[in-house]
């Protein structure tokens, strides 16, 4: 189950045993969520994932926590080595778990190696066009993970993009404005570690990858061309 793209990130995100990550974009936010503290929990770190938007609840997305806790007792717990906690409000008109208050989480903080929390939503879509409101980046983030999804290429930017007022294909001219746009993936990666997952390589084409492969990424950033559902990295930018 675990194989090159988990080590990596380990290695990128992790300092020191700690880290406060904050994931953006669309197309695989809850599939990093998941995998990445699940090989966490299996090389011994205590790991709180919470969000700072709303998530599906735990009823209906296995998140493979250990403890899940929807209200402020979970600050009468303190995890063990090798434990996932999932910790949420429940809004019950919305059917979704909400963030809690900012505050709490920071409390909880220190008794966990690495929080990860879902600072982004994109109802299930592969790209993101940002609002003045999102994403939510909470002051205690290390790094921030923004992810979108390779199966938006060729598509429609109506189809595929979340909050995207434009009609155009999503080819690699739209590709350098999505990376490079203040509204787009990079934005809330100011002021912190910056890794971009393009996620579903494992569905593209060799001569497809090449040419995405080609992409600038900003200096001091990393970008990777990953299948999150396979754990596995296919190139880096």
């Amino acid at each position: 189950m675990f194989n090159g793209l988990w080590n990596e990130m380990e290695k990128q995100l992790v300092e020191g045993g700690k880290a406060f990550i904050s994931v953006t974009g669309g197309g695989g936010k809850t599939t990093f969520l998941i995998a990445f503290s699940s090989y966490l929990k299996s090389r011994g770190y205590s790991v709180l994932l919470s969000t700072s938007t709303k998530l599906a609840p735990p009823w209906k997305v296995d998140y493979k926590a250990d403890m899940v806790f929807l209200k402020e007792d979970v600050m009468n717990y303190f995890p063990k080595k090798g434990e996932t906690v999932f910790y949420a409000h429940y809004d019950e008109e919305k059917g979704k778990v909400v963030s809690p208050e900012e505050r709490i989480v920071a409390l909880l903080k220190p008794r966990y190696d690495v929080v990860i929390v879902e600072a982004d939503g994109s109802r299930n879509l592969p790209f993101k066009i940002h609002t003045s409101r999102d994403p939510v980046i909470w002051k205690d983030t290390t790094s921030v993970v923004a992810i979108c999804g390779m199966w938006g290429l060729g598509k429609r930017t109506g189809e595929v993009s979340f909050g995207e007022e434009t009609d155009s294909v999503v080819d690699r001219d739209y590709l350098l404005s999505y990376i490079s746009s203040k509204e787009g993936l990079s934005k809330g990666m100011d002021g912190h570690k910056a890794i971009y997952l393009f996620n579903g390589a494992e569905a593209m084409g060799t001569e497809e990858r090449k040419v995405f492969l080609s992409l600038p990424i900003a200096e001091g950033r990393k970008g990777f061309l990953v299948s999150l559902r396979e754990g596995k990295i296919y190139g880096t930018l």
